[in-house]
């Protein structure tokens, strides 16, 4: 499979100067999650964003969504909410305001929306499925991981033998939520027994010291365990290196890509096997392709996850996925730990696989219905 070549497409600013918008529309909204859901980062009970819709002369309209997560410092709806009623008159004249195309809170989410509305226009006026933008033989459909929050043995177990019913190959367990290495490798030892042929993975969202992850990784070595994602802090990239570095398992960073510099170091330093690339955190797809196509040059892998989004992003991150040349599960198996959706056909899994929308465009279509149920808040307009 063949990644976008370099210039074959705009960047988000100069699709957004191309593209002359005739009107900005946005409208937050708040899904429940089907179930309580915890990670190290902290805890999810439901999830806000804001949908974005950008309208061309003929009427053609793109779709995207701004999902900040508050609690790996991407800001709050509020947030997004600001910057769009700060800069849609700027948005409507082409220009990407230089607050939005900083890191401060929300801009990461709000500049993904745009650049999925922006593609998703470009794709249909060209006829064929978004992914078809990012590389012109992406995957029709990608293999995807199951994900299991913190919990107790006997909790990990029922919803890793639930997973595995469900034709799920790959489980993916968080751990380090209290912060128990000896509790971690436990969890992890009883997902085994109970799913002996599945493939895990692991995810400490940053939070054990050297020595923690260390420790863990001895632990986990005897279960099989086919990957961790981000055992340390963020930004310690040196501590991050020499964990992969001694790990017979192989090491992802997630967490770390949140900063452009420190994302640079990871993979000059090839301090990872593997890139986790979120998309509402790292601005778009067209960005999260350029660091692929990146670490790619440096011998490192990426795998696409979301945020645990609607299936507006979902989808968007599945196109983005069905462009990458990897055999790596992508956590995209996220919509089904919501308790609600904003679509008329949710982005769903089948025995392992997620169908990546056919086009032209991004491929999803709002439920009118579902989304006044996720929100009391009416769209809000600016024409140009």
């Amino acid at each position: 499979m063949t990644p976008l070549a370099e210039g074959a497409a705009p960047s988000t600013e100069a699709a957004l100067r191309s593209m002359r918008i005739r009107a900005i529309r946005w409208r937050p909204f708040r899904l429940p999650m089907r179930h309580h859901f915890e990670a190290a980062h902290g805890a999810l009970d439901d999830r806000e964003g804001v949908l974005l819709q950008l309208e061309i002369d003929g009427g053609a309209t793109g779709l995207g969504e701004a999902s900040p997560l508050p609690s790996i410092g991407g800001g709050t709806v509020a947030d997004v909410l600001v910057l769009l009623e700060r800069h849609a008159d700027a948005l409507l004249r082409g220009d990407m305001p230089a607050e939005v195309l900083a890191n401060g809170p929300g801009a990461a989410a709000l500049r993904c929306a745009l650049d999925v509305a922006l593609l998703d226009l470009e794709a249909q006026r060209a006829g064929c499925r978004l992914a078809q933008l990012l590389a012109p033989d992406a995957a029709e459909a990608v293999t995807v991981n199951a994900v299991i929050g913190g919990g107790p043995p006997e909790e990990v177990v029922a919803y890793g033998r639930e997973a595995t019913s469900h034709g799920y190959r790959v489980v993916k367990l968080k751990v380090g939520v209290d912060h128990s290495v000896e509790g971690d490798i436990a969890r992890v030892r009883a997902l085994r027994m109970a799913c002996p042929d599945a493939v895990i993975r692991l995810d400490a969202n940053g939070a054990w010291s050297e020595a923690e992850a260390a420790e863990a990784i001895r632990g986990f070595y005897p279960l099989r365990v086919e990957l961790l994602e981000q055992p340390v802090a963020a930004d310690d990239v040196e501590a991050l290196a020499r964990v992969r570095a001694n790990a017979p398992l192989r090491i992802a960073a997630d967490e770390a890509l949140r900063d452009p510099a420190l994302a640079t170091q990871v993979i000059d330093t090839r301090a990872v096997d593997m890139l986790v690339l979120k998309p509402m955190v790292l601005g778009g797809l067209r960005p999260a392709l350029d660091l692929a196509a990146r670490a790619a040059a440096h011998g490192v892998g990426a795998f696409v996850t979301t945020t645990f989004d609607s299936s507006v992003a979902t989808a968007a991150a599945a196109h983005l996925a069905a462009a990458l040349p990897t055999d790596a599960a992508h956590g995209l198996a996220t919509v089904e730990h919501l308790g609600a959706d904003l679509v008329s056909t949710s982005m769903s899994p089948h025995d392992g696989w997620l169908k990546v929308p056919d086009g032209p465009g991004l491929g999803v279509e709002l439920d009118e219905d579902a989304v006044e149920a996720a929100t009391e808040v009416p769209w809000v307009e600016r024409r140009a």
